[in-house]
């Protein structure tokens, strides 16, 4: 755990700068719908609002997000875990789930790279360096919601998925059978946040 934040926090400092244009236009693309649902919000506010928090989140958030979601994912594969007949101790999901972290760590550097070589302008949505279907849509005409379906196909999340499937296997002794619908239970239960977000997005 402390390995992977560590190392997700230096990338995300180091990314920062790289990653400007997408969060420039992901901060034009929710004010604009902030400012659509609330006219008494006005884009000097929300301009204010990301120099004071956004950008600081942006790059030391993770210190504390990453130990949170290995937190999380962890407790979710243990009670999942239940659900198929697993006889995986908590801590052993939690460290499972610190390992289904790490290739977090080489999709950041991979999403660096990326940002130094592609053009500013196509550097247009929080989805324009997923390697999966959703970067291929236009952010602005598709549907929030499609979009944060289509993320959890990245290639990222479904290895992380993969990872905590075989930790349940190797750890709570079920069958491969069983861990392979656990496996495809938390990508269902991992989806919900995403469709939570696309839709306050919408």
């Amino acid at each position: 755990m402390l390995v992977v934040t560590v190392a997700l926090t230096i990338l995300a400092f180091t990314n920062s700068g790289v990653l400007t244009p997408i969060m420039d236009a992901e901060f034009q693309r929710q004010g604009e719908i902030a400012m659509r649902n609330n006219p008494q919000v006005t884009m000097e506010q929300m301009e204010s609002m990301r120099r004071g928090i956004g950008e600081k989140v942006q790059k030391f958030g993770t210190i504390v997000f990453i130990p949170l979601t290995i937190f999380i994912v962890g407790f979710m594969t243990w009670v999942v875990g239940k659900l198929v007949d697993s006889r995986q101790e908590l801590h052993a999901a939690l460290v499972v789930a610190a390992y289904s972290q790490v290739p977090r760590v080489i999709q950041s550097i991979l999403v660096g790279v990326q940002g130094l070589l592609m053009k500013p302008e196509q550097l247009n949505s929080r989805f324009s360096l997923d390697i999966g279907p959703a970067r291929f849509f236009d952010p602005d005409s598709t549907s929030q919601v499609l979009l944060s379906i289509l993320n959890r196909f990245d290639l990222f999340t479904i290895w992380v998925t993969i990872l905590l499937a075989v930790g349940l296997y190797a750890t709570g002794r079920v069958t491969k059978q069983r861990a392979a619908i656990a496996g495809l239970m938390f990508w269902v239960v991992g989806s919900i946040p995403a469709l939570m977000a696309g839709l306050r997005a919408s």
